[in-house]
C-alpha cells in the first residue's frame, strides 16, 4: 500500500511539472505582456533615431607629403617613423630611410572623422599635422601620397591599429579651422574616400524592445522608403536585434538627412487603406493652417505619392508659409509643381533659402533644373552659388554647370597605378617633374549666364573653382606670383605671360607660356605649368586684393540655415506675421504638442538654436554703438576679398546641413 501511494505521488509530481512547463511555454500570467501598438502611435513612440556624433569613427594614419620647397625634415625615431618606413618598404620603395632625410618630403599624421550616416565612396576632408619633434617648417606646395587610415587605440602607451576604413591622398591646403595661418598643419579637401557604410541606428525604447517590435518598425519604414540598388530593390531599415535597427538614407534625402528623420518619426505604425484616407483628409485641413502646416506637410510626405494632390492644394493658399511647406514636401516626392514657390523663397526669404535650394536639388524634374539655372543669375551671392551647388548635387554632368577640362591631356591615374607599386611610382613621378599631373587637379566650371561677374573658391570638401559669367578678364597691370609661378602683364596688354621657375632637377626646368586675359584660360594655363589647387587659390585671392579681378572673389559663400525655419516648421510659428506678440502666441500655444511629436531631442535642438540666435544677436547689438548698427550690412550681403576669406575659415555651428548639399 505504501509503495502504491508513493508511486501515485511521483505520478502527480510528474504531471504537475509537465503542466508547469506547458504554462511557461504558453506565456506566464505573471510575465508582462507586450502592448500592441495603438492607431495613433508613430515611430517616435516606439523608438529614437540615434544620430549622435559620439558614434563617429575617428581614424588616423601615417603619411608622406612630397613636393615641398626644401621645408621638410628627417623625422626623429618614433612609432610614426617605424610605421611609415614599414609601409614604404611594403610598397616597394627603395632606400626608404634615405628618402625620409630629403628636405622635399615630410612625414605627417593624417586624421579623419567619419560621421554617422556616411556611405561607402563618400569623400571627406583629411587634416594633417606633424608628429612630435618633427622639424618640418611648412607643408605648403606638398602632395599627400596615398595614406591608409585606420582606427587607432592606445594600449600600454603604444598605438594599436584596427581595421582600414579609408584611403587619403591629394594636394595639401595650408591651415585648418583651428589654425588657419599655421603652415605646419593642413587639409586635403575631399581627399579621403570612405570604404565602408556607417549607417544610423533606430533604437527601440526600453519598454518596447522585442523582435516583434523591431520587425514591425522595419516593415513600416521599408513600406515607405526603398530604392533600387543594382539589380535589387532594398528597404532602408534592417532589424538587427530586439533593441535596434540599422537605418540608411535614401539618395533623395542624402543632403537633408534631418528631414528624412522627421518624416520617419511621424510614420504611423498602424495603417490600412481606410486609415490612410482619413489621415489624408485630416492632415490636408491642417496643411492650410500656417501654425500646423510644417508638420502636416511632413506627415503627408510620409504617406507618399498618394498625398500629392492634397499637397498641391496648399500651393493655392494665400499664406506664403503654407505654400512653401507644401512645395517643399512635393519636391521630395519628385513633383516640381512648387518649383516657382521654392525659387521665390530662395531669393526673398533668407531663413528658408537653404531648404528651398535643397528641395529643388531633390527634384529630378526639368522644371526644378531650369529654376536652379535661372537662380544662378541672381546678384545675391548666397543664392547664386547655392543654386550652383544644388544643380551639381542633382546632376554633376548637367551642361548648364559649365564644367571645363583643366589639363590639356589628362589621364586616368586610378587605373594605371595599383597594388604595392603605387607609392614608389608616385614618389618617382614627383621627384622627376612637378609637371607630371595625371588627372585634373581640381574642378573648374565656367557658368555662362548674364549675372554680374563672380569667382567662387571652395575651401572645404572639394577642390573647386567656379567662374560665373563667360568672358571674365583680368584687369591690367598684373604682377602676381605664388611659389615658382609668376604672372605678368603691363597696363593695356591683351595677353598675360605665365612663368615657372624650375628646381633644376631633370624634367623640372624653367617654363614660360602666354595666355589671354580670360580668367578661365589663365587658370588652365597655370595648372598646366604644374600649379596645384592651393597655388591657384592663392593667386586668385591676391588678384582680388590688387583689384585685378572684374568682380568679387568669395570663399564657401553658401546659405546658412537659421532657427527661424525650425520654429516655423516644427513649433508652428507663422513667419508671415510681423507683430511680435502675435508671433509669440503662435509659438507658445502649440509648443507642447509639437515637441510631443518628435520627442525630447527636437525640444532640445529647437530651444538650443533659438537661445543661441537670440543671445548672439543681443550680445552683438549691445556691443555696437548706434552708428555702427545703422551702418551694419545685412546678413545676406556678400562679403568681399579679406572679409570673405576670413569668414570662410570660421566654423559655423549650423553649417552641417549645407555641407552635405555642397559636396558629394
Amino acid at each position: 500500500m505504501w509503495r502504491n501511494h508513493a508511486r501515485r505521488n511521483r505520478t502527480c509530481l510528474a504531471l504537475s511539472a509537465i503542466a508547469a512547463v506547458a504554462l511557461v511555454g504558453a506565456g506566464s500570467p505573471f510575465k508582462k505582456q507586450e502592448k500592441p501598438p495603438k492607431v495613433e502611435e508613430t515611430v517616435t513612440n516606439l523608438a529614437s533615431i540615434f544620430t549622435s556624433t559620439h558614434n563617429s569613427m575617428r581614424l588616423e594614419g601615417v603619411g608622406l607629403v612630397v613636393g615641398l620647397d626644401n621645408t621638410g625634415s628627417e623625422p626623429p625615431p618614433s612609432w610614426y617613423r617605424e610605421r611609415l618606413v614599414d609601409e614604404m618598404r611594403k610598397a616597394g620603395v627603395e632606400n626608404a630611410e634615405k628618402l625620409l632625410a630629403d628636405p622635399r618630403v615630410s612625414i605627417v599624421i593624417a586624421r579623419l572623422t567619419i560621421p554617422t550616416g556616411s556611405a561607402k565612396g563618400d569623400r571627406l576632408d583629411v587634416e594633417l599635422e606633424l608628429p612630435p619633434a618633427c622639424g618640418t617648417t611648412s607643408l605648403a606646395g606638398g602632395m599627400l601620397l596615398e595614406c591608409r587610415l585606420k582606427e587607432v587605440a592606445l594600449a600600454g602607451g603604444t598605438p594599436k591599429e584596427g581595421q582600414e576604413l579609408a584611403l587619403a591622398k591629394g594636394p595639401v591646403m595650408i591651415g585648418t579651422d583651428a589654425k588657419p595661418d599655421d603652415p605646419k598643419v593642413g587639409r586635403v579637401l575631399g581627399g579621403a574616400r570612405v570604404k565602408k557604410d556607417s549607417p544610423f541606428r533606430l533604437e527601440l525604447k526600453e519598454n518596447r524592445k522585442s523582435f516583434k517590435s523591431a520587425q514591425l518598425l522595419q516593415n513600416v519604414v521599408n513600406h515607405r522608403f526603398h530604392q533600387t540598388e543594382g539589380v535589387k530593390h532594398n528597404g532602408m531599415a534592417t532589424a538587427k536585434t530586439d533593441s535596434f535597427l540599422e537605418l540608411r538614407v535614401p539618395k533623395v534625402y542624402k543632403h537633408n538627412q534631418n528631414r528624412y528623420f522627421r518624416v520617419i518619426k511621424l510614420l504611423p505604425v498602424v495603417d490600412s487603406p481606410q486609415l490612410t484616407q482619413m489621415r489624408i483628409a485630416t492632415w490636408g485641413e491642417e496643411l492650410l493652417d500656417p501654425t500646423k502646416a510644417g508638420v502636416a506637410a511632413l506627415r503627408l510626405e510620409g504617406i507618399g505619392i498618394t498625398a500629392v494632390d492634397t499637397l498641391k492644394k496648399g500651393l493655392a493658399s494665400p499664406n506664403e508659409q503654407v505654400k512653401f511647406f507644401a512645395a517643399e514636401a512635393l519636391a521630395y516626392l519628385n513633383d516640381a509643381s512648387g518649383a516657382d514657390v521654392l525659387g521665390e523663397n530662395a531669393i526673398k526669404n533668407a531663413d528658408f533659402r537653404p531648404f528651398a535650394l535643397a528641395a529643388l536639388a531633390a527634384t529630378d524634374q526639368s522644371a526644378a533644373r531650369m529654376k536652379l539655372v535661372s537662380l544662378m543669375e541672381v546678384p545675391e551671392i548666397p543664392v547664386r552659388y547655392g543654386a550652383f551647388n544644388a544643380l551639381r548635387t542633382l546632376d554633376e554632368s548637367d551642361p548648364f554647370l559649365g564644367r571645363v577640362r583643366v589639363l590639356e591631356d589628362p589621364r586616368d591615374d586610378e587605373d594605371e597605378i595599383d597594388g604595392s607599386q603605387s607609392m614608389s611610382v608616385a614618389i618617382a613621378r614627383t621627384s622627376s617633374s612637378s609637371r607630371t599631373q595625371r588627372t585634373d587637379p581640381f574642378s573648374l566650371y565656367v557658368v555662362d549666364n548674364d549675372g554680374p561677374p563672380l569667382v567662387h573658391l571652395a575651401k572645404t570638401k572639394r577642390c573647386e573653382i567656379v567662374v560665373f559669367g563667360r568672358g571674365q578678364r583680368l584687369l591690367t597691370p598684373i604682377v602676381l606670383g605664388n611659389g615658382p609661378i609668376l604672372l605678368n602683364a603691363a597696363d593695356g596688354d591683351h595677353a598675360l605671360q605665365i612663368s615657372k621657375i624650375g628646381s633644376g632637377r631633370p624634367g623640372d626646368e624653367d617654363a614660360k607660356v602666354h595666355a589671354t586675359l580670360d580668367i578661365d584660360d589663365v587658370i588652365r594655363q597655370t595648372a598646366n605649368l604644374g600649379a596645384k589647387y592651393p597655388d591657384i587659390v592663392a593667386i586668385l585671392k591676391a588678384a582680388a586684393l590688387q583689384r585685378n579681378m572684374p568682380g568679387p572673389v568669395v570663399v564657401d559663400a553658401v546659405p546658412v540655415p537659421t532657427s527661424e525655419y525650425l520654429q516655423a516648421a516644427i513649433l508652428g510659428k507663422d513667419t508671415t506675421k510681423k507683430d511680435d506678440e502675435v508671433n509669440k502666441t503662435s509659438v507658445e500655444v502649440p509648443r507642447r504638442r509639437f515637441f510631443g511629436l518628435f520627442g525630447k531631442a527636437a525640444k532640445k535642438d529647437a530651444a538650443k538654436d533659438g537661445d543661441k540666435t537670440t543671445d548672439s544677436v543681443k550680445d552683438k547689438d549691445a556691443a555696437k554703438p548706434d552708428e555702427a548698427k545703422r551702418d551694419e550690412p545685412k546678413q545676406d550681403e556678400p562679403k568681399s576679398d579679406e572679409a570673405i576669406t576670413k569668414s570662410s575659415q570660421e566654423t559655423s555651428e549650423k553649417r552641417g546641413f549645407f555641407d552635405r548639399l555642397r559636396r558629394r
